[in-house]
């Protein structure tokens, strides 16, 4: 397989802007916390499928098979340490202190593995720009234990999702297509792991995609219009389910909703503009900004579900006879 090549990306100087990157802003946050891979692989415990008492797939060896996969393909050296998040923790304690008090457990006799776990990598120098924004190319990944079947064998199928795309470095907002996730990775190994993010990479075309979110600088929604998507996707949850099968999923929930009206009118780098409008990247903007209110384990497919409806949009916008339903 030929290797992907720095040339034939986006590699552009950090530009000159007057947005301001947040040092408190994180790729997700919800119930999440931060963790650093050293602390990860030093004391987090591995879980082990019960019949046999082998090793699932590590939170480790996840982050490091996809960092190798890019890293190969892209023919670069050590790339920046992974930002990771997790969730679920699930606790425990060693044999010797079964009989302890909770509260008199010594930091050595405690354990602890979390259920969830999301990552990016950023890729050095791969970027671009998009109305004054910094774009850094991202690889990534996702894994929940519970999708697993621990009470099997090792050798079961295990579950993951993988990515590449781009944070858009002013928000850590994270900007993915359907190109460039793999919403249902199963593997039996971590060379098929290692595999399967070769060929996501491989996949992605990274000039492609960004051309398409420049182009939605293009396309404005009048603030009516905005407020008529807005109040359609809170309609959209209470639809029955006959009506909500003919209209084009929307993933994000009603508190995620709320948000983006909100940041229509505060957000401090994709608010409205002065007569009210707000362009699709502004738009997209928003909603990838309320996707990181999300649980780990919805995260990536509610930040394709984000790229899709903004598309749709700009699909009706470009139609003079639009049949969206949230603009019709």
């Amino acid at each position: 397989m030929e290797l992907l090549r720095i040339d034939r990306l986006p590699v552009r100087p950090r530009p000159n802007t007057s947005l301001e990157v947040s040092a408190k802003s994180s790729f997700l946050e919800a119930n999440t916390e931060a963790v650093d891979f050293c602390e990860m692989r030093d004391t987090h415990v591995i879980p082990v499928f019960l019949k046999d008492n082998e090793p699932a797939i590590s939170h480790c060896e996840f982050v490091e098979t996809v960092s190798q996969a890019a890293r190969d393909c892209f023919g670069l050296g050590l790339f920046p340490d992974a930002n990771i998040r997790v969730s679920h923790p699930v606790k425990g304690r060693v044999y010797e202190a079964r009989h302890k008090k909770a509260q008199d457990l010594l930091h050595h006799e405690k354990t602890i593995y979390f259920e969830r776990m999301a990552f990016m990598i950023t890729i050095p120098e791969i970027q671009d720009e998009i109305s004054g924004n910094l774009l850094e190319l991202t690889v990534g990944g996702v894994k929940a234990f519970h999708l697993d079947n621990l009470n099997a064998c090792k050798g079961g199928l295990e579950h993951f999702k993988i990515f590449i795309g781009f944070k858009n470095r002013v928000c850590t907002n994270l900007c993915v297509s359907t190109d460039g996730v793999k919403l249902d990775l199963k593997v039996r190994s971590v060379e098929d792991l290692y595999k399967q993010t070769i060929e996501m990479i491989a996949g992605f075309n990274p000039v492609g995609f960004v051309r398409n979110m420049a182009s939605l600088t293009a396309y404005e929604l009048e603030e009516k219009q905005f407020a008529q998507i807005i109040g359609r996707c809170r309609m959209y949850q209470f639809l029955p389910k006959n009506l909500r099968s003919e209209i084009p999923e929307l993933m994000i929930n009603d508190t995620q909703v709320s948000r983006i009206a909100e940041s229509f009118y505060q957000d401090a780098n994709f608010s409205r503009s002065s007569n009210g409008s707000i362009d699709l990247w502004r738009f997209f903007n928003l909603f990838t900004g309320a996707n990181k209110q999300s649980y780990i384990d919805k995260f990536l497919e509610r930040g394709v579900n984000g790229y899709e409806f903004t598309e749709r949009i700009r699909h009706a916008l470009d139609s003079s006879h639009p049949d969206f339903w949230y603009l019709s």
